[in-house]
């Protein structure tokens, strides 16, 4: 019978990324703790101070990214990225209100490409595309409902400015620098892990009868 690798059994790498992924990918605390067979739970949070210094360094790189739907460039401070705007299904909002209102508050239903106050960053290109190519879904069907017009206009005004924002996200990263390139893609992966909140798909985990003189 093949057996299960257990963290307590593993080298002090493995035990690390194995904790620091699940702490990442929003483990709640308890779990973690005794996932890794921790007897204080202030050592399981250390793994989370790691993931908080790591979301503040995403943020200070991706704040520089900003752009407006436009795509004109709207860099901004880390603090502003985070307090200033909100974050909204396809990039970040500053309409006070709308900030105000943790971003329930949109007046024009969240059609983000139209709006003077959106600012996305290139850690939402992949909801950005996934949007544009449901919106193309969304033409088709409305050209077999033989749907009016202004219906089909709207929509293709819509794709159109959601592709004019990927392209320009896109170049801009391209002009990049290889190593810089990679470190910003890294944190916008940490970014839309964060921002999956209770939504996220934890990782596979393995519970540990806790048991006395275990590596920490």
């Amino acid at each position: 019978m093949a057996t299960r690798a257990r963290p307590h059994t593993a080298s002090a790498d493995t035990r690390h990324t194995f904790a620091q992924r699940h702490a990442d990918a929003g483990t709640p605390v308890d779990v973690l703790r005794d996932l890794m067979d921790h007897e204080d739970i202030s050592t399981t949070m250390g793994y989370y101070r790691v993931t908080l210094e790591r979301k503040r360094a995403a943020v200070k790189l991706l704040s520089q990214q900003v752009i407006d739907r436009n795509g004109t460039a709207r860099a901004c401070s880390a603090q502003t990225y985070e307090h200033r705007s909100i974050a909204v299904p396809f990039g970040g909002c500053t309409e006070p209100s709308n900030v105000k209102a943790g971003g329930h508050a949109c007046p024009i239903r969240f059609q983000c490409a139209g709006c003077g106050f959106y600012r996305p960053d290139p850690s939402y290109l992949p909801a950005i595309e996934d949007h544009a190519n449901s919106l193309r879904a969304d033409r088709e069907r409305a050209r077999a409902m033989d749907a009016a017009d202004f219906v089909i206009d709207n929509l293709t005004s819509e794709i159109t400015a959601y592709e004019e924002i990927a392209e320009k996200m896109q170049d801009q990263l391209a002009a990049l620098p290889a190593d810089e390139r990679a470190e910003l893609e890294d944190a916008a992966v940490m970014l839309r892990r964060l921002r999956a909140g209770g939504d996220r798909v934890l990782l596979p985990v393995t519970v540990i009868n806790r048991r006395k003189g275990n590596p920490r």
